[in-house]
């Protein structure tokens, strides 16, 4: 089906016959008719254009959308990935800690041990020289108190 423009209408001439329509009338009509379908014509080349254009604008926003959506789909990966990392980095930094208190512990337990023994050591270095403190004492009043040669009593 051939589509009809306001100026086929308008330049479309009748055959007359014998009892005809008025001619006049007929024209005056042809008239109405091809500047209504102009005026459609018209409005449908505005709403066409205005459907592309909104077409258009759709796909930007469509592809914003897109854009959008794959942002925050990395950002939640990346939320995640740093999440993880701050998890595994966290457990390092305990076990660590745990090993250097393990370590201090063990140290400080070294330590105790040594000053128990440099005590002991000094206990018994103290205990020989009082031993022979004593010793000494004894046999000071005993030579003391003893006559000597040639001495009487």
């Amino acid at each position: 089906m051939a589509d009809i423009t306001p100026t086929d209408i308008v330049n479309k001439e009748f055959r007359r016959g014998f009892r005809g329509y008025a001619c006049e009338e007929v024209d005056d009509f042809l008239q109405l008719v091809s500047d209504s379908l102009f005026h459609a014509l018209e409005a449908n080349q505005r709403l066409r254009a205005q459907v592309e254009g909104l077409t258009s604008e759709v796909q930007r926003y469509q592809q914003t959308e897109d854009l959008i959506k794959n942002s925050i789909v990395l950002a939640e990966r990346t939320a995640e990935d740093l999440k993880s990392y701050a998890l595994i980095e966290a457990e390092s930094i305990r076990r660590n800690a745990e090993e250097q208190l393990r370590e201090q512990r063990a140290e400080l337990e070294n330590l105790r041990q040594a000053r128990h023994r440099a005590i002991a050591e000094m206990r018994a270095a103290l205990t020989v020289q009082l031993s022979l403190l004593d010793a000494q004492e004894q046999r000071s009043s005993t030579t003391a108190s003893a006559p000597r040669e040639g001495e009487l009593r």
